[in-house]
């Protein structure tokens, strides 16, 4: 059945939100009507529309199975059910239109109620949205090695691959280890061209390093 992209907002709204987080400021019943509001539901379409055509088209045999959750910094409400600071994602896995992928988008809220919308680097990453912008920059990079007449890349795809490092191979120290690495797969699109780009990861105790290299041209 073909879906409009107002229609898609409302199926990728979850009903009952599945939430990941430590404690935080709220209760699950204020999130959930929130996220049901019109004014939410706005928020997504807008996210919706503005996603590159590349990475998230609609077709008839679109498939999308509700979405996750996870609140990233405590989110507190007002009297009025609107909340007035915290950081969530919401995460929407989409398949059936040619690129299957996850759809992510982030959103802030600040004392005024109004809620920002961000972004973010589709697919299974474990980057958050500031380590994704400094891979985003060295990903490029890696794809302009193989596509020299391509001046502008997009991600179509992320996608974890392991905990340690690809490239030069390390293995994973462990969960117990306090800045464990690990590896993913960025696909970049661009004139014509789809490349996949290894993104290492590594975490020390002041920040994380992200490397990117071994880009391949898919034939």
């Amino acid at each position: 059945m073909r879906c409009t992209l107002a229609l898609l907002a409302i199926v990728l709204t979850p009903v009952l939100p599945r939430i990941a987080a430590p404690a935080q400021a709220m209760n699950d019943t204020q999130m959930q009507n929130f996220m049901q509001s019109d004014y939410y539901r706005g928020l997504i379409t807008r996210a919706l529309a503005a996603v590159p055509k590349a990475v998230f088209e609609q077709c008839p045999s679109l498939v999308s199975k509700g979405s996750r959750t996870t609140v990233l910094r405590s989110v507190s409400f007002g009297k009025d059910g609107f909340p007035n600071e915290g950081l969530w994602k919401q995460s929407f896995p989409v398949s059936g239109c040619g690129n299957d992928t996850v759809l992510n988008f982030y959103f802030s809220a600040g004392a005024d109620e109004k809620v920002n919308t961000t972004i973010g680097v589709p697919g299974t990453t474990r980057a958050d949205i500031i380590l994704q912008s400094d891979a985003i920059f060295y990903a490029q990079a890696e794809a302009a090695l193989v596509a020299k007449d391509c001046k502008s890349f997009i991600v179509r795809d992320s996608r974890f691959e392991a905990f340690g490092t690809a490239k030069p191979p390390k293995p994973d120290p462990g969960p117990g280890n306090a800045y464990r690495p690990w590896w993913e797969t960025w696909t970049m699109i661009g004139c014509g061209h789809t490349i996949d780009v290894s993104v290492d990861f590594m975490p020390h105790k002041n920040g994380t390093q992200v490397l990117a290299s071994a880009p391949v041209e898919r034939q």
